[in-house]
Order: C-alpha cells, then structure tokens, then sequence
C-alpha cells in the first residue's frame, strides 16, 4: 500500500467508528426503546478503548515508516547538499588556501580585486572595443572596402 492509502485506511476506520458510535449514542438516548442505557454506554466506551488501542497501534507503525523514509530522504538530502557548490563556500576555501600561500611566501594564484579594480574593469569592459569605429576597413555589407 502507497502511504496515503495507508492513511487513508486509517481515516476510514474511524470515519466508520464515530459512524458506529453516533448510532450507539442515539440508541442509548432513544425513549421508550426498552434499551439499557447503562449498557449502551458502556459499549460506547469499550468503541472508544478499542478506535484508541488500534490507533495508537497504527500510529506506532507508521510512525516507525515516517522515520525511516526521514533518515532516508535525510541522507538523499545530504548527497545532493556535498554535490552542490556553495559559491560562498568556494569563495571561503580559496581565501583560506591563497592565505596559507601567503603565508608560506609563495606568490598568489588567485588575486582578489578591489571594489575600485572592480569599477575600473566593469568601465572598460562596458565600453565598445576600440577597433569597432569606421576607420576599421570594412563597409556595411561587413567586406573590405
């Protein structure tokens, strides 16, 4: 059983239960039926042990397959988070290792730029390449004149 029908079957049963206990109770209150009430409740109250007994029955088991299917997902989960780069992560563990080269005297592989490096670079990079104007030799039809 898929585990929606599981707790579905559950909901079932005690859909049907306080079916049967309605109908007990209307019993129990019904006039002049020459039904002991004394009786009935007690029959209401050994449906109530036994919907509780059963529930708390089921309710063990799924729980034990809840948890089992968590630490399995958990562990899915897990898998997907070491495969994934976290470029935070990157960005952290190469300033480690360019700060270790640092520190042992060895020239940078890596070099950080400045936030003013940065503006300089994305200023250049915005602007036309310098071979792009009219004087570059070739018309409209992009052949050389």
């Amino acid at each position: 059983m898929q585990k929606a029908q599981l707790y579905e079957a559950l909901f079932f049963l005690n859909e049907g239960l306080d079916q049967a206990i309605r109908g007990l109770e209307r019993l129990r209150r019904a006039k002049n039926s020459g039904l002991d009430p004394a009786c009935l409740t007690e029959k209401l109250t050994l449906f109530e042990l036994h919907r509780a007994s059963l529930n708390s029955y089921l309710c063990s088991k799924f729980n034990g397959v809840e948890q089992t299917d968590l630490i399995r997902f958990e562990k899915l989960h897990r898998e997907f988070e070491d495969l994934a780069l976290d470029e935070v992560q990157v960005y952290r563990d190469l300033r480690a290792v360019e700060e270790r080269r640092r520190k042992e005297a060895k020239p940078p592989k890596v070099r950080f730029l400045t936030d003013e490096e940065q503006r300089v670079i994305q200023a250049v990079s915005s602007q036309p390449p310098s071979g792009a104007s009219e004087d570059s030799g070739y018309e409209a039809g992009g052949q050389r004149g």
